[in-house]
């Protein structure tokens, strides 16, 4: 039985929002890796189109679909048959909730919580030290791991199976994009996490991006500094076959603290702003020409306008269709402006250029030099 204390963190609308347009783009794969349960995810972001999601920290894998169901099909990255464990781990947890106050057992599908978070600091931080010894000790002979994460990660000590976590996730999709879209290799990876859990897979998302990086670097024989000590070092290389040379990885944290990820945001109003500048960055109008471009194209239509000039557009232009996505028409450079015949300025004839000063200024006449002299002051 778990005693519910605080109130579930949801994402923002406009996180929401800015998910569904990078997922609405057919050359985006997103994934969002979480803690949660599959039927908590699944009710949050269930809705969201083309979204894959990752349940228990990539215990459970829901891979992206265009179709919006209230039920999403979940595999398991671990088979999990002996779950006799459960039973001991709780019987163990069940002795140190008798004696902290404030603290509870949370159960999920795949793994076991003893939660202190709201018991006294140091109290429950001494014995949660002392349960994560007990159940290394009981638990030895059982493939599972044992994680403890202290007052400033949530406060709690944690049973699951071995080998699942958010960098062996990220793997397991690199390895698998080319079932999940057209693309043939990841040219691009922008991971992002705000806690402990998520460094397995900035660590793992910063060395694959490292490999590609070397493969670049080996053309030139540039050396790479050393990674951080803050990254643990696996073993990559299984993925360097889904992954482009050309690829640029960007691993960030929120919050500015010892991590693995190359940068940080200040806060979850930052991961927002990010997200919404990508979209705008993938959504905004291409289509741009230089006054060469413009020149270069024919046929073309001439537009007079007020002042005697004229526009000249290519046939095929339309004028009231081709707009920006702001919905501003597009303006057109001074290289498309000409006069129009007898009607403009006289700007028809050729530019003749001086070929010395006294040539630029031309004569002068004494009887004018004269004039200026009588009727004003020369500075």
């Amino acid at each position: 039985m778990v005693t519910k204390t605080r109130a579930p963190s949801l994402p923002t609308q406009p996180m929401v929002s800015a998910l569904k347009e990078l997922c609405a783009d057919k050359r985006n794969v997103v994934f969002v890796v979480s803690g949660k349960e599959r039927h908590s995810l699944t009710k949050v972001l269930g809705n969201i189109p083309n979204l894959g999601l990752a349940a228990e920290h990539g215990m459970f894998v829901s891979w992206p679909t265009s179709k919006t169901v209230s039920k999403r099909r979940w595999e398991t990255i671990v088979p999990d048959h002996d779950r006799s464990w459960r039973s001991i781990a709780i019987t163990i947890m069940e002795v140190y909730t008798s004696r902290t106050h404030g603290s509870y057992i949370e159960e999920t599908e795949m793994k076991v919580l003893w939660q202190y978070r709201d018991a006294d600091p140091e109290f429950g931080y001494l014995q949660s030290r002392e349960l994560e010894d007990h159940l290394s000790n009981v638990l030895r002979s059982f493939s599972v791991d044992i994680l403890h994460g202290g007052v400033q990660e949530g406060g709690y000590v944690e049973v699951r199976p071995k080998g699942v976590n958010k960098g062996v996730v990220a793997m397991h999709v690199i390895k698998n994009i080319p079932k999940i879209t057209t693309g043939s290799k990841i040219d691009f990876a922008l991971v992002l996490g705000d806690d402990h859990c998520d460094e397995p897979m900035l660590s793992m998302m910063r060395q694959i991006g490292r490999r590609a990086v070397e493969s670049r670097r080996a053309r030139t024989s540039e050396q790479l500094p050393p990674l951080p000590s803050t990254i643990t070092l696996v073993d990559v290389s299984p993925c360097d076959p889904y992954v482009s040379s050309e690829m640029e990885t960007f691993t960030c944290t929120v919050g500015k603290k010892p991590s693995a990820a190359a940068n940080y945001l200040n806060d979850v109003d930052e991961v927002t702003e990010l997200m919404e500048s990508l979209v705008k960055v993938a959504t905004r109008d291409q289509k741009f020409y230089s006054s060469v471009d413009l020149r270069a194209m024919a046929p073309v239509s001439s537009i007079p306008t007020a002042g005697g000039f004229t526009f000249e557009l290519p046939l095929d232009y339309t004028w009231q269709a081709e707009t920006s996505n702001a919905g501003l028409v597009k303006s057109l450079s001074m290289g498309e402006l000409h006069p129009t015949d007898g009607k403009g300025p006289a700007a028809t004839e050729p530019v003749r250029v001086s070929a010395n000063l006294s040539e630029f200024l031309g004569s002068i006449d004494d009887a004018e030099v004269d004039d200026d002299d009588d009727d004003g002051v020369f500075f």
